[in-house]
């Protein structure tokens, strides 16, 4: 075996990959974050220069038409803001490809693209239609939330949400086959009371969403009190052994957040299928004359490019908050039900206990090194 593999050096970059990977970037020290960050904030600064120079084309196009200009352009000028339009919205994509891209590339490589990101980022303002710096100071804020949110993991947490989200995709058929045929029939006689199509079809879709946004808190605020009391006694546990450095507060936060983070997960996947099927099984067992006689009026359908759609505004907003109670009825149940808890919250528990063990070896041998 290579001698390079025995290193502590190289162990040491190993389980902070290791540590990145589990979402749990906040176990590392400072330091230790501070290294390399532009590097790891290239994909991040190369979406958010994308982002600015599709606006940068298309203040570009528009700059000196007169309102009647713009409301019938010429063909050049739609040709231009086509392409701004289309430089903007693609950040996403950017942002993806260069992770994919970089992730691949050596340390020293990654920092260099981050320098230009951020020198693009820097003369964009100057160099744009308007000139002389206009924008500057809001494109130092972006540069600065950008540089934070990599020093404190987020971009770290976020990809290894993706993953969590993919590997949760592949077991949705066992998560599915255990909670939805209960959970069905419980709702089968909300989705068929008229009361409930007569409350949402004088509700905008605004408010039903803000209703589904209520919900949503409330669900997040239960499945961290569920995660904070299970991971409170693995912590406690973990910091009475003698010899372990405690936990600081932003470990506990991190460690917290990623088994809640598992739950939400697994609570959205189930309410997208909840919605799904209520959205299919209401087209074909709700006729309109049905749904006319539960509400007392035709009921609404949607407009513009939604409008050749088969279901109707009332529907979706019925499907809406049937999946938004079934999601929180879900949380409900992982903290209250011992065969819910062991399925369903204990695999995210495992996972602390496995980040617990990885930090252990960390610690150990950073300490080692200093």
């Amino acid at each position: 075996m290579p001698s390079h593999l025995h290193r502590p050096g190289s162990r040491l970059e190993d389980l902070r990959t290791t540590l990145r990977r589990m979402g749990l970037p906040l176990v590392l020290e400072p330091r230790a974050r501070l290294q390399g960050l532009l590097g790891r904030s290239a994909p991040a600064l190369l979406g958010v220069l994308t982002l600015l120079l599709g606006d940068t084309l298309m203040e570009a196009a528009a700059r000196g038409l007169t309102p009647a200009q713009l409301e019938h352009p010429s063909e050049d000028v739609l040709v231009a803001l086509g392409v701004g339009t289309l430089v903007m919205f693609s950040f996403p994509v950017v942002w993806w490809l260069a992770s994919l891209l970089l992730r691949w590339c050596p340390p020293m490589v990654r920092t260099v693209v981050g320098v230009l990101a951020v020198a693009g980022l820097v003369l964009l303002p100057w160099l744009g239609p308007v000139g002389g710096g206009s924008g500057f100071a809001e494109t130092l804020v972006l540069l600065a939330v950008v540089l934070l949110g990599s020093y404190l993991g987020v971009g770290t947490v976020t990809m290894w949400a993706f993953r969590r989200a993919a590997r949760e995709l592949s077991h949705l058929g066992s998560m599915v086959g255990r909670v939805l045929p209960i959970l069905m029939l419980a709702l089968l006689f909300s989705f068929f009371n008229a009361e409930i199509w007569q409350v949402v079809a004088q509700l905008s879709m605004g408010r039903t969403w803000a209703i589904v946004g209520v919900m949503a808190a409330l669900g997040i605020a239960l499945a961290t009190l569920n995660a904070r009391d299970e991971i409170s006694q693995i912590i406690r546990t973990y910091d009475d052994r003698s010899g372990a450095r405690d936990l600081r507060f932003s470990e506990r936060v991190n460690i917290t957040a990623m088994c809640v983070l598992i739950s939400l997960i697994q609570v959205t996947l189930l309410g997208v299928v909840v919605f799904v099927f209520y959205v299919v099984f209401g087209v074909l067992s709700v006729s309109p004359v049905t749904a006319t006689q539960w509400i007392g009026s035709p009921p609404e359908s949607f407009g513009g490019v939604f409008a050749s759609l088969p279901f109707t505004k009332p529907l979706v907003q019925v499907c809406l908050v049937l999946a938004a109670f079934s999601a929180l009825n879900f949380i409900v149940s992982i903290g209250t039900d011992a065969t819910y808890r062991t399925t369903f919250l204990e695999p995210a528990l495992d996972e602390v206990r496995t980040g617990l063990q990885v930090r252990d070896e960390y610690t150990a041998l950073s300490a080692t090194g200093r």
